[in-house]
């Protein structure tokens, strides 16, 4: 019998990126596996590497919003990845709150109508303005500047790029002590670098869409852009209840199709009839735009249907777990 591994943290957590110490219910997912025929297992991510996995098994995890225990499964997982099945794959979880590994992910692959890039050194940036500059990390807009000018750049350097005083003084110190060459090496490995991303800026927008895709299910809440910004994300000016243009639920589609991943958070930006993707998640996302929500989108023969209704997280999750089990005719006796 084939084997499902659900990962959870030692504390009992299983991903709910909204409320990060609450879980998501997993007894729909395993009462739907087991009447499909699997074994379901549970283990913790810490013990995952120890564990003895098969070619066959398929373990679901999700991620964690602490950076110690992230980059731990990171560094775990690259190896277990190559011994059994991961839900979702690896690549997801290296783009988990990490801006940079989107940019050059989406470039890869080739999705998204929004260009961009990955860098640690501000001194590379464009100089083409304006654009929009993002830390890698960061819930909401925080860490994301709109850069018109050298002039930004500079504030910049003052703030996110800053060193130290201390190490000032060090590196004056070492202007005259050391040669010139050995100067230049050493003053770079001090500038004072930090990993962001850079993306193009679409002008005028008064809202984004935040999509929320679980298996055939479109949960979707419109953000208005604040007042005198340019950031819809973070503005707390939300409308659960505005309907969500066809075209921006097909090309969520669209970008939901060359993930393929059970459940994924869009952030998609609608510019005259032409979408963009500015951000996505697989994993640990807040769950506010599907509990929130009256109903969902459905994809139909012609167009999309809405389903009215409320929803619970752990059902859901279910669904988007036995929809990606049967487009992939993933079977208990495979």
């Amino acid at each position: 019998m084939r084997r499902v591994i659900f990962l959870r943290l030692p504390s009992g957590v299983f991903g709910n990126g909204g409320q990060a110490w609450l879980s998501i219910d997993l007894k729909p997912s395993r009462d739907m596996l087991e009447k499909r025929g699997f074994s379901i297992l549970e283990s913790t991510v810490d013990r995952a590497i120890s564990l003895d996995l098969r070619p066959n098994d398929i373990v679901i995890y999700s991620s964690s919003d602490d950076p110690e225990i992230y980059e731990y499964m990171k560094d775990a997982f690259y190896f277990i990845r190559n011994r059994c099945q991961l839900l979702p794959h690896y690549d997801f979880l290296m783009a988990y709150e990490n801006k940079g590994f989107q940019e050059i992910y989406r470039k890869e692959r080739g999705f998204g109508n929004l260009d961009g890039n990955y860098f640690y050194d501000l001194d590379v940036s464009p100089r083409s303005f304006p654009y929009v500059f993002k830390t890698i990390t960061g819930a909401g807009s925080s860490g994301v500047h709109l850069i018109r000018s050298k002039r930004d750049l500079r504030k910049l350097r003052c703030t996110i790029f800053s060193v130290s005083l201390r190490r000032r003084l060090i590196l004056l110190q070492r202007k005259w002590k050391l040669s010139k060459e050995h100067y230049a090496a050493y003053s770079y490995r001090h500038k004072g670098f930090r990993r962001y991303a850079v993306q193009e800026f679409i002008s005028g927008l008064e809202c984004d869409y935040k999509i929320l895709i679980f298996g055939e299910r479109f949960f979707s809440l419109k953000r208005y852009v604040r007042k005198g910004d340019f950031r819809a994300s973070g503005s707390g000016n939300f409308d659960f209840t505005a309907s969500t243009p066809a075209h921006v639920l097909d090309f969520a589609a669209s970008i939901a199709n060359k993930l393929d991943a059970p459940q994924l958070s869009l952030d998609i930006a609608d510019s005259g009839g032409t979408c963009h993707l500015i951000e996505y998640q697989a994993l640990n996302f807040g769950p506010t735009t599907l509990t929130l929500s009256k109903g969902y989108y459905r994809r139909e023969s012609g167009g999309w249907a809405w389903v009215s209704g409320v929803s619970d997280l752990g059902e859901t999750y279910a669904h988007s777990l036995e929809a990606y089990f049967d487009k992939h005719d993933i079977r208990a006796t495979a």
